[in-house]
């Protein structure tokens, strides 16, 4: 048996695959593969395990790969695959939601960067411009309170639910919108769920932690922004096509948003002529949400797991469909 891995994974993912007598094939590049480069890799193999979400696993690769029993993603994101033609020609297609509170931490801090623009001060003191005291100092970082202010969370899962947590502690209001309402997570963080408008309108804060679908293709465009206050805050860690960039750039510069924190972008790495790149009332970083080696570790070793479950004709841990025995 042979799995194909699309970037270098964490030791411990390989040896435990290597352990269980299958032959690991890597590309050995820290980059997106190219179309040839990925197809080339998967044709021979039984299982792979995508590192990133930039090979896309479409109905083209899946008969390029005849072999192919399952398609393990490091990460929760799974736009790169085509989960009904992967259903219908019977392979498994899973994900790793071991990370979800490491994301959370990511998310939250991003967010009170943003409010409390500690990226701009912490470049004030660094670079010597620090010579004023006081008031005038004050006056040049103002921000906003977290505390008490109202959280509104566009997508339910772990990570949502784990950004609910964080914002209790901070004791505030939390919403949500998810196409599912869940009674018992509400009851549970003392979360309401509103309409999708609504949340715009209500919410000092925004976490996007949905996943990227076509229906959310840059959801977060100017009719959204429009319904939102002009002080809130923007915090997206999930994917950076769910938010339309030169609408969020547009309502930053004009006054209709406060600030914005971004971890994720439409193109990855962000083009140094991204005007984003330009605003103070924006904190950034470099899709940094799972970047604790514990935590890379484990989704590594999950994904191994998984192809190794199903390798051994048992059922993965966290498929996203269901396949008939």
């Amino acid at each position: 048996m042979k799995v194909f891995i699309t970037q270098p994974l964490e030791e411990e993912a390989v040896d435990l695959l290597r352990g269980a007598g299958i032959e690991v094939a890597c590309s050995n590049v820290n980059r997106p593969l190219t179309r040839g480069e990925f197809l080339d890799g998967i044709r021979d193999a039984d299982g792979a395990i995508f590192v990133w979400h930039t090979e896309h696993l479409d109905a083209e690769a899946m008969t390029m790969a005849p072999k192919l029993r399952i398609a393990a993603r490091r990460g929760v994101g799974y736009e790169n695959f085509d989960l009904e033609e992967a259903k219908r020609r019977g392979i498994h297609v899973t994900v790793t939601p071991v990370h979800t509170h490491t994301i959370a931490d990511l998310t939250f801090g991003l967010m009170i960067n943003a409010a409390r623009k500690l990226h701009l001060a912490d470049h004030y003191v660094r670079s010597g411009q620090w010579t004023e005291a006081g008031t005038a100092v004050a006056r040049r970082f103002m921000g906003y309170d977290v505390s008490h202010k109202t959280l509104g969370i566009i997508g339910f899962g772990k990570i949502g639910k784990n950004m609910a947590r964080r914002g209790r502690g901070f004791e505030m209001e939390v919403l949500y919108n998810d196409p599912v309402r869940q009674p018992e997570a509400e009851a549970e963080l003392n979360a309401t769920w509103v309409p999708l408008d609504e949340l715009y309108a209500r919410s000092d804060f925004i976490s996007v932690n949905c996943a990227l679908t076509e229906s959310s293709r840059r959801m977060i465009g100017r009719e959204a922004i429009d319904k939102m206050k002009d002080t809130a805050v923007i915090v997206v860690s999930a994917r950076g096509g769910i938010v339309d960039e030169e609408a969020l750039y547009e309502a930053l510069t004009t006054g209709r948003l406060g600030a914005a924190g971004l971890d994720v972008f439409e193109e990855e790495p962000v083009s140094r002529n991204s005007p984003l790149l330009t605003l103070e009332n924006v904190a950034l970083s470099p899709h940094l949400g799972t970047s604790v080696q514990e935590t890379r570790v484990k989704m590594a070793v999950t994904a191994a797991e998984e192809v190794i479950r199903v390798l051994r004709d048992e059922q993965p841990a966290y498929p996203l469909f269901s396949l008939s025995a």
